[in-house]
């Protein structure tokens, strides 16, 4: 009993890391297992089951993997500031008090901006049987920045905050989101050694670009004398957009749309050796995907109004029309190198703790997870029907911690992490549910 309640003690301390330093869905396939955002990303050297496809596939050869199902795991990932979710659920179904609004207003200009991003992976289903794994998945991302005067306008109209009408400034707002699929097929090779378990891995993926939207303010402005209103915001997105024909329709099934695609290739490494264990992999060494641009749209995405005359010009236009600027956005979504080191000590039979380093080769393209991570984790399974575990890691500009538990059942297992993201990058909350089987 004082082994076990000292182990959990381990894991917490970890876990509290994250909140005395000052300061998450995916590559191109999603993260299947919730064991990865409990440890938050410290499993390299120690992942198995469905959840080494899309992190390290050399531990499908590993012991401990084998056959493993999972059905629907999905994780969210969202962040508001300096107006966050719960301000707004403050408010809602009353009108907003004006102290708020100052509050807001106040806290925006002194950000230079208020963002927001919303994410959710995925994964319709990722299979093990044998050293082989298959994962299907689909990651939609989207994210926004408004200017100080956009969010003045929303709050006070044109009226401004005297109730005089006043100049406003449009600029530097920006919408950008994009939906991908993902098929994976990982093979796990185990090598003959006689001095511990060594294995090598491949992920072969071909992803299908659904949707992509690139919205970014060149100029605008309210002026109070005269009142004119001038809207400068192209955009760049597909013709036939999946998601937006989903919601048009009632979110009534149709087949996905194609508008991009190319394939990709990770590799693994994973040794075991007593007690210590070390594991490997770039992601993406080989990356073709791109989108079609046969199937984007341009619309300029102007506006002028003034003593009582408008014009305006929101019609699709061919994607060669598109400013440069657009243009270079669309051609940087694809997915870049990412390498991952890691290693695991099992401190007893039911606790390991863990160490990651990650770097993405490049700043550029679609990088969910921070480009650089240092981290630590720690899993105990001293309680047979419950495992806990808990990470944290110094990532690009802040700090990442996160727990997680899962609830085994037999063959059945109910996992649940979560993990927030804090420092520059601004809070982001992260929250994952996997049901399994055999593995977690």
């Amino acid at each position: 009993m004082n082994k076990a309640l000292s182990s959990t003690a381990l894991v917490a301390r970890v876990g509290f890391l994250g909140f005395i330093k000052p300061q998450a869905v995916a590559a191109q396939l999603a993260d299947a297992s919730a064991t990865t955002l409990g440890l938050s990303g410290n499993n390299t050297a120690t992942v198995r089951g469905f959840g080494a496809i899309s992190v390290n596939p050399a531990g499908l050869a590993m012991s401990g993997s084998g056959f493993s199902l999972a059905l629907f795991p999905t994780q969210i990932r969202s962040n508001m500031d300096p107006i966050r979710l719960a301000d707004l659920r403050d408010v809602q179904r009353i009108m907003i008090p004006e102290a708020t609004k100052e509050d807001w207003l106040a806290r925006v200009t002194t950000e230079g901006g208020q963002t927001g991003s919303f994410g959710i992976d995925i994964s319709e289903v990722a299979f093990t049987s044998g050293n082989l794994g298959f994962q299907l998945s689909t990651l939609v991302v989207g994210a926004f920045s408004l200017s100080p005067g956009v969010v003045e306008g929303l709050l006070y109209g044109n009226a401004g905050r005297t109730g005089s009408p006043t100049s406003l400034d449009l600029a530097d707002t920006s919408l950008e989101g994009f939906a991908i699929s993902t098929a994976g097929l990982a093979i796990g090779i185990p090598i003959p050694s006689s001095s511990g378990d060594i294995a090598v891995g491949v992920t072969a993926k071909y992803s299908i670009g659904h949707d992509v939207l690139v919205g970014h303010s060149i100029g605008g402005s309210i002026q109070d004398n005269p009142i004119t209103v001038d809207l400068d915001f192209p955009t760049v997105e597909t013709s036939n957009g999946y998601i937006r024909d989903l919601i048009s329709t009632g979110l009534a099934w149709k087949a996905p749309s194609f508008n991009g695609g190319g394939v990709g290739i990770d590799l693994g490494l994973m040794v075991q050796r007593d007690r210590v264990s070390f594991g490997a992999s770039v992601l993406n060494v080989i990356n073709t995907f791109s989108w079609d641009e046969s199937k984007l749209r341009y619309r300029p995405g102007t506006a002028s109004f003034e003593l009582g005359e408008s014009d305006s010009n929101f019609d699709q236009m061919p994607y060669e029309s598109a400013p440069d600027s657009l243009r270079t956005l669309i051609s940087e979504m694809a997915f870049s190198p990412s390498m991952r080191a890691g290693v695991a000590l099992d401190l007893t039979r039911e606790l390991t703790v863990s160490g990651d380093l990650h770097n993405r080769f490049s700043g550029q393209g679609i990088g969910l997870p921070p480009k650089f991570h240092l981290g630590l984790g720690a899993e105990f399974r001293g309680i047979s029907v419950l495992h806990l575990r808990s990470g944290v890691a110094l990532i690009t500009d802040g700090i990442q911690y996160g727990g997680g538990a899962s609830l085994i059942l037999g063959p059945v297992n109910i996992s649940v992490a979560g993990a927030l993201q804090t420092g520059a990058l601004r809070k982001k909350t992260l929250g994952q549910f996997t049901l399994s089987f055999w593995n977690r």
